[in-house]
């Protein structure tokens, strides 16, 4: 799926068409469930909805995520209307980033880094 609107693309492993009308991405991880949600994993869930809200012109209002690793234990992401405007200020800041080509500068605290995927490449 692909949104010119949101300027995002990504590939939804299921879309479910739950008893409520509504429609969830499933998103399967090849990892273990650590007893909380990644902020990487949650924001993939919540960009998931954008574009199947977007193609569908459904309602989304969650998802799941399936951990393999762990017995395939399942993970509900309910979300707030103020996810889907969040994600898109990280959207615009990583298309600014994109753009210019310059990375934004290291954050004080570096326990925010422990679910970023650039920490091991960070200047």
């Amino acid at each position: 799926m692909a949104s010119d609107i949101e300027h995002i693309k990504g590939r939804v492993d299921e879309v479910l068409h739950l008893s409520d009308g509504s429609l969830a991405p499933l998103d399967y991880k090849y990892a273990e469930y650590k007893e909380f949600l990644y902020r990487t994993h949650r924001y993939q869930s919540i960009l998931y909805a954008m574009l199947i809200k977007e193609a569908y012109e459904k309602d989304v209002r969650r998802g799941f995520i399936c951990y393999v690793r762990s017995k395939n234990k399942i993970v509900e992401v309910v979300y707030k209307d103020s996810n889907f405007s969040e994600a898109r200020r990280i959207n615009i800041e990583i298309l600014r980033i994109i753009q210019t080509g310059h990375f934004p500068k290291r954050i004080s605290s570096r326990i925010r880094c422990i679910d970023c995927c650039y920490r091991n490449i960070c200047v």
